[in-house]
Parts: structure tokens; C-alpha cells; sequence
């Protein structure tokens, strides 16, 4: 192959490229206004079998309540913590959905990290929670508005914060 022809095959390539990513970062940001936007109004993307619906979380929902919880560490270490929030399977039930033995649900962070949550381990009573609230304050930037608690969580591992999304069924 000529010179002239690697040439051109190297820009060709590199515009490709750049593009791809101009697209990606568009679409990305996109995606991360529409998370704040749901975040700012205390909204939830469900996703299950069904479809896609937003859940309206409110604080004045007769199942928002206070509990108290430890946060323990691989290390030894415990926190005695206190959060104020909603079952997630109060949460399904007020969406008319379930979550059986054969049903996984997948919490989705602002950070695309991904919690798998068995649907056993939601229909333990005051297991999986959905808290907006720690020490009777709203949650800070970094931690929410939304956060993830599963109390019989060996070591906390799978707590996780800034949840936007959840699917059912996964």
C-alpha cells in the first residue's frame, strides 16, 4: 500500500474515532440531565417486564419512616447509623409489581454501578431499603438523593448511593 493511501486510512480512522466519541459524550450528558432532573423531583426510573414507569418518591408517603441500622467493615469496624426512608418492597407494592424468588433487581447508581439485589433478600421484612434522609437531614450531593441500605448486608458492601434507575426482573 502506498504511502498516501496509509495516510488517508489513519485520518479516515481518526475522524471515525473522534466522532464515535462526540456522540457518546453527547448522549452521555444527556442521559446524566435527565438523572438530575429525576434526582431534583425525588424520581425514579423502575424498569421491569411491564415497561418503564417513574416512581414519585415523598417523604409524606405513609410507609417513610425512620430506622436505625450498622454499617460494618471487612475491618472489625461498625457504625451505628440512622436513615429515614421506603421498603423497596413497600415501593413495588404501590407499583402493583413483585419480586419472587426467580426475580433479581438491579439498582443502577449515577455512575453506572450496578447492585444486584435477590427478590428474597426485598421481601425480607426491613431488609432493602430506599432512604433520602441520614440523621434527619436530606442526604448530601455525594450520597444521594436517593441511597441504597440492605440491612442483612454481611459488610455493607452492596450499600450504594445516588441510585437513579432500578430494574425489575434482571
Amino acid at each position: 500500500m502506498s504511502e498516501n493511501k496509509k495516510s488517508i486510512l489513519k485520518i479516515t480512522t481518526t475522524v471515525v474515532i473522534i466522532a464515535i466519541l462526540v456522540i457518546l459524550v453527547i448522549v452521555n450528558r444527556r442521559n446524566a440531565s435527565v438523572n438530575d432532573a429525576m434526582a431534583a423531583a425525588h424520581r425514579l426510573e423502575i424498569e421491569s417486564a411491564a415497561g418503564s414507569a417513574e416512581y414519585a418518591f415523598s417523604e409524606d408517603d405513609t410507609y417513610f419512616t425512620c430506622f436505625d441500622t450498622q454499617m460494618r467493615r471487612k475491618n472489625g469496624d461498625v457504625f451505628d447509623k440512622h436513615y429515614s426512608g421506603i421498603e423497596f418492597r413497600r415501593i413495588l407494592e404501590e407499583m402493583g409489581l413483585t419480586a419472587d424468588d426467580s426475580t433479581d433487581c438491579v439498582f443502577i447508581c449515577a455512575d453506572q454501578y450496578e447492585i444486584r439485589v435477590a427478590g428474597s433478600e426485598i421481601r425480607e421484612p426491613g431488609n432493602v431499603w430506599l432512604v433520602t434522609r441520614e440523621d434527619d437531614l436530606p442526604l448530601d450531593e455525594e450520597q444521594g438523593p436517593f441511597m441504597l441500605v440492605i440491612n442483612n448486608d454481611e459488610f455493607s458492601t452492596r450499600w450504594g448511593r445516588q441510585i437513579v434507575k432500578i430494574k425489575i426482573g434482571e
